[in-house]
């Protein structure tokens, strides 16, 4: 499913506990905009760097989470047995299970930096 930009904005600025109208003079505009803004499923990136600093949250990290979400569909198989659902992914050929995948994945992040 694709990020929608203006309801994880909308999702963080209720968890911030700002009033409406402290966060659209922040945001140097409107309390309308900032309704407009919620309704939006894109933004400029210099608005969404304001918006991240005001509300402290790295609203560019989700676009790097939905994209790798996106490019795992492929991948990922479902599978139930006795009431339990596992995940499996597939790789190079080889299944094995997100846990596995996640880890191997951190150990390749962990060697690059």
């Amino acid at each position: 499913m694709a990020l929608h930009i203006g309801r994880e904005i909308e999702i963080r600025y209720k968890e911030s506990g700002l009033k409406l109208s402290e966060f659209a003079k922040r945001l140097n505009t409107s309390s309308r905009n900032v309704y407009d803004i919620f309704e939006r499923s894109e933004i400029k990136t210099d608005q969404l760097e304001r918006i991240s600093k005001i509300l402290n949250f790295n609203f560019f990290s989700l676009y790097q989470a939905s994209g790798v979400q996106e490019a795992l569909v492929p991948y990922v198989t479902r599978k139930e047995k006795n009431n339990t659902i596992s995940i499996m992914v597939e790789l190079d050929g080889q299944e094995s299970t997100l846990n596995q995948w996640f880890h191997k994945l951190t150990l390749i992040n962990k060697a690059m930096n």
